[in-house]
């Protein structure tokens, strides 16, 4: 109850801000009109699912699916997928898929093509995590190449 309490103030929070910065509303792919390819920054909110092409410069928050190519701040997905192309901040889902991350992922499963910090139960970074904490942890180019529980990048150690 009390993380259901927190989670709505910061919507709330969110919401206020948003008046102050840029915000809008992703239902599906290009619904509304013109949200395919719109860039903003402050909040973007997926009822259920945001999809674009566009950047974000701020927060992105959704039921199912969170899908702007370009983010920099935190992204939020309640019951789903976090997917973007590059990254810088953070994602928190279920699953969260990013090809270059300059930041953390919190979920059940991590898929990272390249850097970034993973905490979850299935970690997976292509090129050299800097650090992953999970019960698979597997970094190609890292320390080691599969670890239990927690595991490295290659320059830790260097």
């Amino acid at each position: 109850m009390k993380l259901l309490k927190s989670m709505l103030l910061s919507v709330a929070a969110l919401c206020s801000a948003a008046a102050v910065a840029e915000a809008d509303i992703g239902v599906w792919t290009d619904v509304p009109a013109g949200i395919e390819n719109k860039s903003i920054t402050g909040a973007r909110f997926g009822l259920p699912c945001s999809i674009s092409n566009g950047s974000v410069n701020g927060g992105e928050f959704s039921i199912f699916y969170s899908g702007t190519r370009y983010m920099e701040g935190i992204k939020f997905t309640l019951l789903g997928v976090n997917n973007a192309e590059k990254l810088s901040g953070g994602a928190l889902a279920l699953v969260n898929l990013t090809q270059q991350l300059n930041g953390a992922q919190v979920g059940l499963v991590n898929q990272s093509a390249k850097g970034g910090v993973q905490f979850g139960l299935i970690n997976n970074c292509d090129d050299n995590a800097q650090f992953q904490c999970g019960l698979i942890n597997i970094n190609k180019n890292g320390w080691l190449p599969f670890m239990i529980f927690v595991n490295f990048g290659s320059a830790v150690f260097e």
